[in-house]
């Protein structure tokens, strides 16, 4: 298990990722808005799913590569870092521009709904990006293997996705003219991701350059 310090750090980050907006977010406010709580939660159900296909690709990836060269494991968590950074940097650019919902999706039956979900999920390049970028800088190979708590933190994700994504899923279909309404809500999402993502990023390239040091 990851130390409590990093896990509590892991979902601080996680939370203001969920609270940006994204294809699955847009997907599931837009279905809540126009068909309702349960056909948004099936969209949900299959961003979940796609998560048994993507957290073994990346889990087990990255764990034999990390084996293999620690000073690797060390570039990632760089690299990963900086990819926030950027993350942050978009973030923070997107919250001084108006925002908008998107389209609303065609009308299907539950199964096709639930499909949609999970192939919007599993062919987005940028989960399997973030899950690369983002897994290894909550993890310390002096506590334990690293393949471990990569599939500790990468199940916590998507279990909180899960748990957003209904809280989503229900919000939407309960104040559809109030989102419609306030756009700004979506900008001041932007800005929190922006700076928690460029806060977070600095602590954790300090972190390692000081490990480094030692």
């Amino acid at each position: 298990m990851p130390t409590l310090h990093m896990f509590l750090l892991f979902l601080a980050a996680d939370l203001a990722l969920k609270l940006t907006p994204g294809p699955d977010m847009a997907l599931t406010l837009t279905r809540g808005m126009t068909q309702g709580f349960r056909i948004a939660l099936l969209s949900v159900l299959g961003s979940f799913c796609a998560g048994f296909v993507q957290i073994p690709l990346v889990v087990l990836g990255l764990a034999a590569i990390f084996k293999e060269s620690p000073t690797l494991f060390l570039f990632v968590k760089l690299a990963g870092a900086l990819y926030m950074v950027y993350l942050g940097i978009q973030a923070l650019r997107r919250s001084r521009q108006p925002r908008d919902l998107a389209a609303a999706p065609t009308k299907g039956a539950g199964c096709q709904v639930f499909v949609q979900g999970f192939m919007t999920n599993l062919l987005n390049p940028k989960v399997f990006i973030f899950l690369i970028a983002f897994l290894p800088q909550f993890t310390d190979p002096a506590i334990g293997p690293v393949w471990l708590q990569m599939l500790v933190l990468a199940t916590v994700s998507k279990l909180f996705g899960l748990c957003s994504g209904a809280t989503y899923a229900y919000g939407a279909a309960r104040i559809r003219n109030w989102l419609t309404r306030n756009r700004w809500f979506l900008q001041a999402q932007d800005g929190v991701l922006g700076a928690c993502m460029l806060a977070i990023a600095g602590y954790l390239v300090f972190s390692a350059d000081t490990s480094t040091s030692k």
